[in-house]
Protein backbone atom coordinates (compact mmCIF):
# COMPACT_ATOMS: atom_id res chain seq x y z
CA UNK A 1 0.00 0.00 0.00
CA UNK A 2 2.89 2.26 0.72
CA UNK A 3 3.85 2.29 -2.76
CA UNK A 4 0.47 3.00 -3.84
CA UNK A 5 1.22 6.09 -2.38
CA UNK A 6 3.96 6.79 -3.65
CA UNK A 7 2.89 6.23 -7.58
CA UNK A 8 -0.14 8.77 -6.47
CA UNK A 9 2.25 11.21 -5.70
CA UNK A 10 4.53 10.86 -8.60
CA UNK A 11 1.51 10.38 -10.77
CA UNK A 12 0.77 14.45 -10.24
CA UNK A 13 4.84 15.73 -10.27
CA UNK A 14 6.13 14.48 -13.79
CA UNK A 15 8.45 16.53 -15.94
CA UNK A 16 7.71 16.72 -19.69
CA UNK A 17 11.64 15.43 -20.68
CA UNK A 18 10.76 12.20 -19.51
CA UNK A 19 8.06 12.12 -22.44
CA UNK A 20 8.39 9.55 -24.85
CA UNK A 21 6.30 8.28 -27.63
CA UNK A 22 7.96 4.51 -28.50
CA UNK A 23 5.33 3.05 -30.46
CA UNK A 24 4.44 3.11 -34.00
CA UNK A 25 2.40 6.62 -34.96
CA UNK A 26 1.48 8.85 -37.43
CA UNK A 27 3.67 11.56 -36.18
CA UNK A 28 7.15 13.11 -37.82
CA UNK A 29 9.91 13.81 -35.97
CA UNK A 30 9.00 17.79 -36.41
CA UNK A 31 5.47 16.84 -35.36
CA UNK A 32 6.12 15.15 -32.28
CA UNK A 33 8.27 18.15 -31.21
CA UNK A 34 5.70 20.09 -31.47
CA UNK A 35 3.41 17.81 -29.46
CA UNK A 36 6.15 17.52 -26.59
CA UNK A 37 6.52 21.21 -26.46
CA UNK A 38 2.87 21.45 -26.06
CA UNK A 39 2.68 18.80 -23.30
CA UNK A 40 5.82 20.96 -21.84
CA UNK A 41 3.27 23.73 -21.00
CA UNK A 42 0.27 21.66 -19.66
CA UNK A 43 2.78 19.38 -17.67
CA UNK A 44 3.68 22.14 -14.99
CA UNK A 45 -0.04 23.59 -15.09
CA UNK A 46 -1.35 20.01 -15.03
CA UNK A 47 -2.34 18.20 -12.33
CA UNK A 48 -1.37 14.33 -12.99
CA UNK A 49 1.51 13.84 -16.20
CA UNK A 50 1.31 10.75 -18.00
CA UNK A 51 4.04 8.41 -16.21
CA UNK A 52 3.63 5.82 -18.92
CA UNK A 53 6.46 6.99 -21.27
CA UNK A 54 8.91 6.48 -18.03
CA UNK A 55 7.12 3.28 -17.13
CA UNK A 56 7.67 2.00 -20.98
CA UNK A 57 11.55 2.99 -21.14
CA UNK A 58 12.23 1.35 -18.07
CA UNK A 59 10.46 -1.82 -18.74
CA UNK A 60 13.56 -4.19 -18.31
CA UNK A 61 14.20 -1.96 -14.36
CA UNK A 62 10.49 -2.48 -13.83
CA UNK A 63 10.47 -6.33 -14.66
CA UNK A 64 7.62 -5.77 -16.80
CA UNK A 65 6.01 -8.80 -17.99
CA UNK A 66 4.87 -9.56 -21.58
CA UNK A 67 1.00 -9.08 -20.63
CA UNK A 68 1.83 -5.36 -18.96
CA UNK A 69 3.80 -4.59 -21.94
CA UNK A 70 0.77 -5.19 -24.24
CA UNK A 71 -1.99 -3.78 -21.67
CA UNK A 72 0.24 -0.76 -21.74
CA UNK A 73 0.95 -0.41 -25.39
CA UNK A 74 -2.82 -1.11 -26.15
CA UNK A 75 -3.63 1.79 -23.75
CA UNK A 76 -1.37 3.68 -25.34
CA UNK A 77 -2.91 2.85 -28.92
CA UNK A 78 -6.30 3.53 -27.87
CA UNK A 79 -6.07 6.73 -25.64
CA UNK A 80 -2.88 8.57 -27.13
CA UNK A 81 -4.50 10.58 -30.23
CA UNK A 82 -7.32 11.72 -27.97
CA UNK A 83 -5.51 12.80 -25.20
CA UNK A 84 -3.05 14.49 -27.42
CA UNK A 85 -6.35 16.17 -29.19
CA UNK A 86 -7.36 17.15 -25.89
CA UNK A 87 -4.10 18.44 -24.80
CA UNK A 88 -4.02 21.33 -28.29
CA UNK A 89 -7.57 22.17 -26.89
CA UNK A 90 -6.74 22.90 -23.57
CA UNK A 91 -3.43 24.53 -25.17
CA UNK A 92 -5.55 26.75 -27.31
CA UNK A 93 -8.33 27.54 -25.30
CA UNK A 94 -6.38 28.69 -22.36
CA UNK A 95 -4.07 30.45 -24.90
CA UNK A 96 -7.41 32.23 -26.10
CA UNK A 97 -8.75 33.14 -22.68
CA UNK A 98 -5.48 35.01 -22.32
CA UNK A 99 -5.97 37.06 -25.35
CA UNK A 100 -9.62 38.03 -25.22
CA UNK A 101 -9.09 38.62 -21.26
CA UNK A 102 -7.04 41.62 -22.60
CA UNK A 103 -10.34 43.00 -24.92
CA UNK A 104 -12.10 45.59 -23.75
CA UNK A 105 -14.69 43.77 -25.79
CA UNK A 106 -15.23 40.66 -24.07
CA UNK A 107 -17.48 39.82 -21.74
CA UNK A 108 -17.15 38.35 -18.53
CA UNK A 109 -20.39 35.41 -19.25
CA UNK A 110 -17.67 34.96 -22.36
CA UNK A 111 -14.73 34.56 -20.74
CA UNK A 112 -16.81 32.29 -17.71
CA UNK A 113 -18.03 30.15 -21.08
CA UNK A 114 -14.32 29.83 -21.88
CA UNK A 115 -13.07 29.17 -18.20
CA UNK A 116 -16.00 26.54 -18.33
CA UNK A 117 -14.95 25.44 -21.64
CA UNK A 118 -11.21 24.54 -20.57
CA UNK A 119 -12.21 22.72 -17.12
CA UNK A 120 -14.34 20.53 -19.23
CA UNK A 121 -11.33 19.59 -21.21
CA UNK A 122 -9.12 19.24 -18.36
CA UNK A 123 -11.67 16.84 -16.64
CA UNK A 124 -11.52 14.54 -20.42
CA UNK A 125 -7.99 14.62 -19.92
CA UNK A 126 -7.88 13.59 -16.25
CA UNK A 127 -10.10 10.57 -17.27
CA UNK A 128 -7.93 9.34 -19.68
CA UNK A 129 -4.78 9.42 -17.41
CA UNK A 130 -7.02 8.27 -14.83
CA UNK A 131 -7.58 4.96 -16.84
CA UNK A 132 -3.79 4.57 -17.10
CA UNK A 133 -3.18 5.03 -13.83
CA UNK A 134 -5.94 2.39 -12.51
CA UNK A 135 -4.18 0.32 -15.07
CA UNK A 136 -0.94 0.71 -13.74
CA UNK A 137 -2.40 0.27 -10.40
CA UNK A 138 -3.98 -2.83 -10.53
CA UNK A 139 -0.92 -4.80 -12.82
CA UNK A 140 1.68 -3.70 -10.51
CA UNK A 141 3.71 -5.86 -8.28
CA UNK A 142 4.70 -4.77 -4.90
CA UNK A 143 8.60 -5.17 -6.11
CA UNK A 144 7.39 -3.87 -9.49
CA UNK A 145 7.24 -0.38 -7.23
CA UNK A 146 10.09 -1.05 -5.44
CA UNK A 147 11.81 -0.72 -8.96
CA UNK A 148 9.53 1.87 -9.75
CA UNK A 149 10.57 4.14 -6.56
CA UNK A 150 14.46 3.03 -7.79
CA UNK A 151 13.72 4.57 -10.99
CA UNK A 152 12.28 7.79 -10.38
CA UNK A 153 14.92 8.56 -7.28
CA UNK A 154 16.80 9.79 -10.37
CA UNK A 155 14.40 12.24 -11.49
CA UNK A 156 15.10 15.38 -8.85
CA UNK A 157 11.36 16.40 -8.36
CA UNK A 158 10.27 12.85 -7.82
CA UNK A 159 13.41 12.11 -5.90
CA UNK A 160 12.22 15.28 -3.45
CA UNK A 161 8.59 14.00 -3.40
CA UNK A 162 9.58 10.16 -2.82
CA UNK A 163 11.46 11.78 0.26
CA UNK A 164 9.10 13.91 1.05
CA UNK A 165 5.76 11.02 1.23
CA UNK A 166 8.51 8.63 3.03
CA UNK A 167 8.74 11.03 5.65
CA UNK A 168 5.04 11.32 6.29
CA UNK A 169 4.54 7.31 6.08
CA UNK A 170 6.90 7.50 8.56
CA UNK A 171 4.62 10.36 10.63
CA UNK A 172 1.60 8.13 10.18
CA UNK A 173 3.64 4.94 11.74
CA UNK A 174 3.62 6.82 14.83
Amino acid sequence: MKYLGLFAVFFFISTAALAKHDSDHPLTADDWKEVMDKVVLLEDSGLMPTLLPVIMRNQDTLELTAVQISAFRAWRKQNYTHMVNVMNEIIEKSVQFRVEALSPRTTSDHLYTLQSEIHELQRQLLNIKLSCRELVTTSFTEAQWENFAFVVADIPKLASLMSQLSSLDLEQLH
